[in-house]
């Protein structure tokens, strides 16, 4: 599993708006999860793995393994202009089983933690007031290889914690080609490749309260502490003399150094109301400090490092899933859970003293097979950005498929 650590890069989420700070960051639940808005911080089921809150792993009394795929397409539009994108691959991959059944359970996995895939072309005026065509290309991104653990100390009360590897690298290629002048052979290009790698912690709680009607009413926390990650950065500056189609002469300077960034604090809190098996309504909101985001900077540098006009960014999610009757044995369809949630986010990025804002909405699927295995399913379709103050809208649909193995392993035998 820990060899897709490269291919997870397939699933390329292409966006302008990834050229800041690490990204354009992807949410930790699984595809049931993106089925109902993103919900599971205060919710969660033995039937699927809580890659969300750690805490509630405990409820996995059956050895799990969860895979899926996303594919994205996307509108994008700004004045006249307009693109279209499609791209997919693997999402995720973990696997979950228990130590102490109903008390204590484990998960490890590998998913992308950010992704950067842009490109921005335009024409701008140098320093010398002359024309140039203004190329800003970027690639790569971070993965995450997570541990969890997840604890039930007593009746109603669970904690836990997510600890992750977090490691990748971001390229970021600049090229500057004047079109008036009298260096028009002369192309200048920037090259900035930074790899990143830091250990993450997140502890986590869950506590439940029984209700009337059977149902229980379930609160859950997860925070995530400011971190530092481990940097180091390769960068190249090379100006290229072109004549008669062939490079005549490079001039090159190339500098290696290793730095930090500082990746903020981060804190979700859910609140969900639930009958097992039956019906859950929730709703999750999540806030993180990118205010406070610390770029990448030289161990030998001093001074305030910058926060890339990065702002604070905070998630709201509302959402649930119904299963009309899960031991129907004359109606296929009544076994299905079936999902939908709405999310509202406002995204780090800020451009043109605009900060970005992510609406949508979801619906999805978990469709049963034997031995409480389920094959899932979640779609979105929302927008992001604005096409005001000379901005990208992006128009999106998103697609997932996923499916869920639930077995009980590891048991001694009886009989040889």
């Amino acid at each position: 599993m820990f060899t897709c650590a490269g291919i997870l890069h397939a699933q390329t989420d292409k966006t302008p708006y990834s050229s800041q700070g690490l990204g354009n960051l992807t949410e930790p639940g699984l595809i049931h999860n993106a089925g109902m808005a993103g919900l599971g911080i205060a919710t969660g089921s033995g039937l699927h793995i809580n890659n969300v809150n750690p805490a509630l792993l405990y409820q996995n009394s059956l050895s799990a393994f969860d895979a899926a795929f996303k594919i994205e397409y996307k509108d994008m539009a700004k004045g006249d202009e307009s693109a279209s994108n499609l791209s997919g691959g693997l999402a995720y991959g973990v696997f979950a089983f228990p130590i102490i059944n109903n008390r204590w359970s484990m998960s490890i996995g590998i998913s992308p933690f950010s992704q950067v895939d842009y490109k921005i072309e335009e024409r701008r005026i140098t320093a010398s007031d002359d024309m140039a065509n203004l190329t800003k290309e970027g690639s790569g991104g971070l993965s995450r290889i997570h541990f969890s653990n997840g604890i039930r100390l007593f009746k109603g009360l669970a904690v836990g914690v997510k600890t992750s590897y977090l490691f990748g690298s971001v390229i970021d290629d600049l090229s500057i080609l004047p079109i008036t002048g009298d260096n028009l052979n002369l192309v200048t290009s920037y090259n900035e490749n930074t790899f990143y790698n830091g250990i993450v912690l997140e502890p986590a709680l869950h506590y439940s309260l029984k209700t009337g009607n059977n149902a229980t009413l379930n609160l859950g926390v997860v925070y995530q502490p400011e971190t530092r990650l481990n940097a180091t950065r390769n960068v190249n500056f090379e100006n290229r003399q072109i004549g008669m189609g062939q490079m005549v002469s490079s001039d090159t300077i190339v500098h290696d150094e290793n730095g930090n960034v500082v990746l903020p604090q981060k804190l979700g809190i859910g609140l969900a109301l639930d009958k097992y098996l039956k019906y859950m309504v929730g709703v999750d909101f999540s806030m993180q400090q990118w205010g406070d985001f610390g770029a990448y900077q030289a161990d030998s540098e001093d001074g305030i490092r910058t926060n890339d006009d990065l702002q604070n960014a905070y998630t709201l999610a509302v959402g649930g899933q119904i299963i009309p009757d899960v031991t129907s044995v004359n109606s296929y369809l009544k076994r299905v859970a079936y999902r939908a949630g709405v999310r509202y986010s406002m995204t780090p990025f800020n451009v043109n003293n605009t900060q970005i804002a992510d609406l949508g909405f979801t619906f999805g699927f978990s469709l049963p097979m034997n031995n409480l295995s389920s094959l899932n399913l979640s779609f979105e379709a929302g927008t992001r950005g604005t096409t005001e103050n000379n901005l990208i809208r992006e128009n999106y649909f998103k697609a997932g498929l996923g499916i869920s193995f639930n077995d009980r392993w590891f048991i001694r035998r009886k009989y040889d």
